[in-house]
């Protein structure tokens, strides 16, 4: 993982292995940040998503081996119970073209990951259960 500090906040760019929810946790802690927004993209190896059962009141979630395109990343890192709490949503492309999305649990670079975040200036804090 590398990180450099920007006029809007921080680039992070992972390397091959690198997980991004621990990634932009550690980097929060780091860089002691109370909220940010982010936006990204890349190519990722290992994906576990989660779509949102309401009458279960629980996440359904599915774990994906393949190389896929992360089209689109977006969310926020918010503080939750004091510490950070990346609430992230993307978009994967497939080789078929097809894509699927949701929230992402754990995603593993394939060989790249760019995300600019965007560093609040106020505290974002959620004030929810964790997730599962």
């Amino acid at each position: 993982m590398q990180a450099e500090k920007t006029p809007f906040g921080f680039m992070l760019v992972l390397e091959p292995g690198d997980e991004l929810v621990r990634s932009l946790t550690s980097l929060a802690r780091q860089e002691d940040f109370d909220g940010a927004t982010i936006t990204g993209s890349g190519r990722v190896r290992e994906l576990e998503l989660g779509f949102y059962d309401p009458i279960a009141a629980d996440y359904k979630r599915s774990c994906f081996h393949d190389h896929l395109e992360l089209c689109s990343l977006t969310g926020t890192i918010p503080l939750l119970d004091g510490q950070p709490y990346p609430q992230l949503h993307g978009v994967f492309g497939r080789s078929d073209y097809s894509t699927i999305g949701g929230l992402i649990f754990e995603a593993i670079c394939g060989d790249v990951v760019e995300v600019a975040i965007y560093t609040l200036v106020t505290p974002l804090v959620r004030k929810l259960e964790s997730r599962a």
